[in-house]
Order: C-alpha cells, then sequence, then structure tokens
C-alpha cells in the first residue's frame, strides 16, 4: 500500500531471530495483513530474514506459509548436522537414554575439531533456494533489509542491495553452527550476535513506526543436564534475550508471542509458533493502532476524525 504525499507514517517490522520460533513471525504477518496494516519496510535477523524475505518478495501470508510449511514437511532433520543439537522430543527419557545423547553429543563436538561450523552450510543454501526466489534485494515488492554482524569489527551489517538469497544467507549463519563467510576485512556472521530483533535497522531504513517481533522464550525451563553444548546454548539464549531487551524497547509496539519452554531447533513444531504469533498480534492490534494514530501529522488527525 502506497502513501502519495507521506502524509500516513512508514511502517516498518523488526523480525528478529530465533531459528524454528520465528515460524511466528508468519502468524503477525498474516495478522497484520487481516487487519489492513500495510507494512512499507522489513528488517530482518537470521530467521527473521527468512520470513521477512519471503514476505517482501511475495506479500501473501497464505502464500508463504504454504511455501514455508510444504518445505518443514520435506526437509530431513538429520541430514545437516542437528542429530545431536536438536531439542529432546522426549523429555521423560530413561536415564541411561539421556546418558547416552550426553555421550554422543560430546563424541561429535570432539570430531569437529578446528571447523568452524558443525552444521553442514549446504542446508542453508538449499533451504533458500526453496524459499526464496531468485532476484535481488532491492527489487522486493516491499522494501527489505537484512541483518548481519562483522566477527572482526563487531559492527552490525544492514544489507540492501544484491543477491538477496546470499543476503539472507549472511544473515543466518548462526555462530558455532554454520561457518562465517569472508568478505574482503569482514567476517560476517548471523545478525543475531549484534542485533537479535533489528530495530535499529527498520529506523535507519526509514520507519516512522517500529514494529519490534521478538521469539525469545520469556521464561526458561531449569539446566537439567548441564553438558557442554547446553550450556553454551543456555549462555547464548540469555545474551541474546538481554540484548534483545535493548532493541525493542526503541519500538514503538513491541510483539513477543509466548515461546516458553520452546527450542530454537523444534522447527516440527512451527505449526505452534505460527499459531501464537497470530495470537500476540490480535492481542496487539489496539496498541499498533493507537501507535499509527500517534504518529500521523496533527492535520489528518484532526481532519480524519
Amino acid at each position: 500500500m502506497k502513501k502519495g504525499v507521506d502524509i500516513l507514517p512508514r511502517i516498518g517490522l523488526a523480525l528478529g531471530g530465533g531459528g524454528a520460533r520465528g515460524a511466528a513471525h508468519f502468524g503477525v504477518l498474516k495478522v497484520l495483513e487481516e487487519e489492513r496494516i500495510p507494512i512499507d519496510l522489513i528488517a530482518g535477523t537470521s530467521m527473521g530474514a527468512i520470513v521477512g524475505a519471503m514476505y517482501a518478495q511475495n506479500p501473501d501470508a497464505s502464500a508463504v506459509i504454504e511455501r514455508y510449511e510444504r518445505f518443514i514437511e520435506d526437509m530431513d532433520y538429520g541430514s545437516f548436522g542437528m542429530k545431536y543439537i536438536a531439542a529432546d522430543a522426549d523429555q521423560d527419557s530413561h536415564l541411561l537414554q539421556k546418558f547416552a545423547r550426553t555421550i554422543a553429543q560430546r563424541i561429535y563436538m570432539s570430531s569437529m575439531g578446528h571447523r568452524s561450523g558443525i552444521m553442514k552450510p549446504e542446508f542453508l543454501d538449499k533451504a533458500l533456494k526453496e524459499l526464496l526466489d531468485r532476484g535481488d534485494i532491492q527489487d522486493t515488492k516491499i522494501p527489505f533489509g537484512a541483518v548481519a554482524t562483522d566477527l572482526n569489527s563487531g559492527s552490525t551489517i544492514l544489507i540492501r542491495e544484491g543477491n538477496i538469497r546470499r543476503a539472507v544467507r549472511r544473515s543466518a549463519l548462526i555462530p558455532g553452527y554454520l561457518p562465517p563467510e569472508e568478505d574482503g576485512k569482514r567476517l560476517i556472521t548471523d545478525g543475531g550476535v549484534s542485533e537479535p530483533v533489528p530495530v535499529d535497522s527498520v529506523l535507519k531504513m526509514g520507519a516512522d513506526v517500529a514494529i519490534a517481533v521478538s521469539v525469545d522464550p520469556a521464561a526458561m525451563p531449569s539446566l537439567e543436564d548441564p553438558s557442554m553444548i547446553n550450556i553454551m546454548r543456555r549462555c547464548d539464549l540469555i545474551r541474546g534475550i538481554y540484548m534483545s531487551r535493548a532493541q525493542i524497547e526503541k519500538a514503538d509496539v513491541c510483539l513477543c508471542p509466548d515461546m516458553s519452554d520452546s527450542d530454537w531447533s523444534e522447527f516440527l513444531s512451527s505449526g505452534e509458533f505460527i499459531k501464537a504469533g497470530e495470537e500476540e498480534a490480535r492481542k496487539k492490534i489496539p496498541q499498533i493502532r493507537k501507535a499509527l494514530r500517534r504518529k500521523r501529522p496533527w492535520f489528518y488527525r484532526i481532519f480524519s476524525g
């Protein structure tokens, strides 16, 4: 929905990272579409970049959800290095089974040696070919930016030009799981390292109203199995939550779907995450409309009633 002379505020959507939990973004987009709330700009980090790019190319929530769900159904869950890092499907496993999994994790991690990632990067390339159309990022129907991080300088990179699959790939290179990408003096990795919810980036793109979507869990279960990889994952989660809070405080409205007790690797629970996104968006529609009214020019508010 275009605006003739910028009478209405430009609405920007900042979609945060979170692995499988990022499917909640689809639910948010679906509700915003149903409520006829136009999205003028999208910035995405990691999984938020994947969802954001899909919608920026094809602003049809039902179509992108169908495309994503079809991909998830066909995905070979254990073929790209997640066999020993995915969340346990059976939380009530026998003690010996948990012990066996822990040993398998340690052996798997030890076998990595000096590799810069434990997942197969080919999976991400294949996924992006399935989920995104060919094209350049500057040619999307909705202006879009993918957020990445330079490991050498520590700076955030907002990618607005070039091949869209490559841009999103850089945004979704999960540290430790997928190797970073060299680009001259830069060593590029996941945007969640520096900007887990890209509010700063969507404001930089020109948003007047920033709607942030954070898919961090509101509560965390006790760490019952303090293995090396579980400790690393928990520390990274806590760090990300605090960084996300610093970003969402700058947004006009923040949507935080209920992600309690969910893990970033639970891709088979995407349907539940999408529903959680829908529920949170419906709750926050009044806040979004209030923020839009507040940002309209004074003369528009007077004459529009």
